[in-house]
């Protein structure tokens, strides 16, 4: 019985060696491409850690499931775009978390310096929103100045509910930088 034991042992340890080669050799098969398609989509910095959660989240995938990806690049180009969808979402409600209704700006009063900062700071905001590009700029003042909701930005631009929140997250993070930084 001992025996059967460690035999039994010693196929799982090699089961598991071949599984860390196969896995290693997609790696080396697949990552560039993987980098490639992410560094059309994703900020530089970020690539590195989406290619290594990419495939991670392969290597999750294979150990639950006995049966072999038939196209592991095609799966692994799934599981970044699904990376990317987070995050963006992740974004989204952090920026909408992060907004301020101009209702709840202190307005600068008799102060002269304060009135000059808050000059200063409008100033900045309108170059800020000048460099955008126009469909950006148009999705950001939809939302702020008219107050469409997305899906009518959406309807609106035909861009699709995602592309509307990208240009916004696009928008918000200079003007946000503004705010906080001066």
């Amino acid at each position: 019985m001992i025996g059967n034991v460690q035999c039994l042992e010693r196929a799982s340890v090699a089961d598991s060696q071949k599984g860390d080669a196969a896995l290693a050799e997609i790696y080396r098969a697949h990552a560039p491409g993987l980098l490639r398609f992410l560094a059309r989509r994703a900020e530089r910095q970020d690539l590195g850690d989406l290619v290594n959660e990419s495939f991670l989240r392969f290597a999750t995938a294979q150990a639950k499931c006995p049966t072999k990806v038939e196209n592991p690049a095609a799966y692994l180009t799934r599981i970044a775009i699904n990376l990317l969808r987070d995050r963006a979402r992740i974004a989204g409600r952090r920026s909408f978390a992060r907004h301020v209704s101009v209702d709840d700006v202190p307005i600068a009063g008799d102060d002269p310096v304060a009135q000059l900062e808050a000059r200063d700071q409008i100033d900045r905001m309108q170059k800020a929103l000048s460099r955008f590009n126009p469909k950006t700029r148009a999705v950001f003042l939809a939302r702020r100045l008219d107050g469409l909701s997305h899906k009518e930005i959406a309807a609106r631009t035909g861009l699709s509910g995602k592309g509307v929140e990208y240009h916004m997250a696009k928008a918000i993070r200079p003007l946000d930088r503004i705010r906080r930084h001066g």
